[in-house]
Order: structure tokens, then C-alpha cells, then sequence
């Protein structure tokens, strides 16, 4: 999932982007199931408290918005991933997570900076 997140903000061209979103949106679909499986109804990954999937993948939340606001790249949508958006929702707003989860204008500011520098590394090229 996470290099085809790298790949939808490093593509070079829009083509190139479209099929890495495709590529995460096949991963967040096996995620999705994974999600439906391990957390039989309950609110989190683990059961009804935040654990150790929970804070791997919510840790990187921030990023799924900057792809969004960036390149109007909507990978965890409630009409895709309708359990994952709601985990998402609940994650975010849980008080385990408040203050923890890095802010998306942040990620979208440096995904901005790692553009420019990987786009000046392969004119340089």
C-alpha cells in the first residue's frame, strides 16, 4: 500500500499516478476485508480498543489527505473502502490519537518539497 501511495506522489505523469492510485486502491481493498475479518463488528483492528494496526496505519492518515488535497486522489473513500473511512473517522477522533496524528497540511507541504526535489534529481539526471 505505502509505495503505491509514494508512486501516486512521485508519478510523472497523470497516467502514471492513476495506475499507482489503482495499485494502493487494490491494497486498501485487501485491507478493507483484513479490516472486516480481524475486527468482527468492533470499532478498531484489535477489537474495541486502538492497537498496534491501528497506530501503524493511523499513524500515516495524514498522508491519505495530502494525497487528496494534492491530487484530488480520494483513496480512503466511504463509497471504496466504507469500513476503512469509518475506522478512519473513529481513529482520528478516539483521545488515544488526538494530538498524536500529524497534521495533513504538514504531509502536504513536505509532499510538495519531495516533489520539487525528485523532479530536479531526474532533469539533473
Amino acid at each position: 500500500m505505502f509505495p503505491g501511495m509514494a508512486g501516486v506522489l512521485f508519478a510523472a505523469t497523470e497516467e502514471e499516478r492513476a495506475a499507482k492510485a489503482e495499485e494502493t486502491l487494490a491494497a486498501l481493498a485487501q485491507l478493507e476485508k483484513a479490516f472486516a475479518e480481524c475486527a468482527g463488528g468492533k470499532a478498531f483492528f484489535g477489537g474495541d480498543s486502538i492497537g498496534y494496526v491501528d497506530l501503524a496505519l493511523g499513524s500515516n492518515l495524514h498522508w491519505f489527505e495530502a494525497l487528496r488535497r494534492l491530487f484530488g486522489v480520494a483513496l480512503l473513500d466511504a463509497g471504496k473502502t466504507p469500513l476503512l473511512a469509518a475506522w478512519a473517522k473513529r481513529f482520528v477522533e478516539a483521545e488515544a490519537a488526538k494530538g498524536v496524528v500529524p497534521d495533513a497540511g504538514v504531509a502536504v507541504e513536505l509532499g510538495k518539497k519531495l516533489q520539487a526535489r525528485a523532479a530536479a534529481a531526474s532533469t539533473a539526471a
